[in-house]
C-alpha cells in the first residue's frame, strides 16, 4: 500500500468522481491521510476508513472552501485513455506541473505544462498509471 499525500496542514475537501457520475467529498483534517493499493484508493479521515476501486474512477481532486467553485467548473481532460504513444491533457492552469506515478507511488516523469499538452508516453511499460496535475488525479492505461 503506498501513501498517496501529506498530512494536511488545513481543511481540505477530497472529491472523488466515479466513472458512473456521482461523486462523493471528504473533509480532510491535519490527521486524514490517503492511500492506494493496485486495485483500490483508501480515505482515512476521522477515524473512519473509506476504498473506492480503482476501476471505477473518473478522477480525484482536492479543493479549500476557497477555491471549490473555480476547480469544479474546471474540468481536467486526459485522452486518449488507454494511450499508446500520447496522452493529451487539456484544461490545466497555467504553468502546472504534470507528474505521472507509477501504481506503486515511483515518480515516472515530471513535465511543465500550460493549458493543453501532448506528452509522450512511449517509453513507459504498459501498465496502470496515476497522472496528478495541480490537486487533481486521475488513472490512465498505457498500452
Amino acid at each position: 500500500m503506498v501513501f498517496l499525500c501529506p498530512a494536511f496542514a488545513q481543511e481540505v475537501t477530497f472529491t472523488i468522481v466515479k466513472t458512473d457520475g456521482t461523486s462523493a467529498d471528504h473533509v480532510m483534517s491535519s490527521d486524514s491521510k490517503i492511500y492506494y493499493s493496485d486495485t483500490q484508493i483508501f480515505i482515512k479521515s476521522n477515524g473512519e476508513t473509506v476504498s473506492y476501486d480503482l476501476s471505477g474512477l473518473r478522477k480525484a481532486y482536492f479543493s479549500t472552501s476557497d477555491n471549490a467553485d473555480e476547480i469544479e467548473n474546471q474540468y481536467l481532460t486526459i485522452y486518449p485513455n488507454p494511450a499508446t504513444d500520447v496522452l493529451k491533457i487539456l484544461n490545466t492552469s497555467e504553468y502546472q506541473s504534470v507528474t505521472i506515478y507509477s501504481i506503486d507511488g515511483k515518480v515516472i516523469k515530471r513535465i511543465e505544462v500550460s493549458n493543453e499538452a501532448d506528452i509522450n508516453v512511449s517509453d513507459l511499460n504498459a501498465g496502470i498509471y496515476i497522472i496528478g496535475v495541480g490537486n487533481e488525479f486521475s488513472k490512465f492505461i498505457k498500452m
